[in-house]
């Protein structure tokens, strides 16, 4: 891997740490629905901006096309669920349950895309689990 994409990787975590962050104090008082929407609205704009003062185009094929769309709608019901689980508990328990996602993509990787994980991989898999387990306990 190299270092820009660990620098990226780095930002990113940073930046959804204060996306939950911001999204546990915004359902204080906004319900979830209206918090995620004032949220796409300005996630809208930066990526709308960032793609006009970039210059560039949407080009792929109309399956890449669907998939994208796709993986917009189930982030959208995804960030529904999440704002609301955190009107009803505790913002570092529902972070640490919801961070498991990317085991959803480990496994789908292997079971339809002939990824391969290694015996280390599996266990950090499984160690991550327990972490969360012991993070909500």
């Amino acid at each position: 891997m190299t270092n820009a994409a660990i620098v990226l990787a780095l930002g990113a975590l940073l930046l959804y740490g204060g996306w939950a962050v911001s999204a546990g104090v915004a359902t204080r008082s906004l319900s979830p629905v209206n918090a995620v929407l004032l949220s796409y609205v300005a996630s809208l704009a930066v990526v709308g901006g960032y793609v006009l003062a970039t210059r560039r185009p949407v080009v792929g094929t109309r399956t890449d096309v669907g998939f994208a769309l796709l993986s917009g709608v189930l982030l959208a019901v995804a960030t529904i669920s999440f704002y609301a689980a955190l009107t009803h508990g505790n913002m570092a328990i529902v972070s640490a349950i919801s961070a498991l996602y990317f085991v959803v993509p480990a496994i789908v990787g292997v079971l339809y895309f002939d990824a391969q994980l290694a015996t280390t991989n599996v266990l950090g898999l499984g160690l991550a689990v327990v972490a969360v387990v012991l993070v909500a306990a």
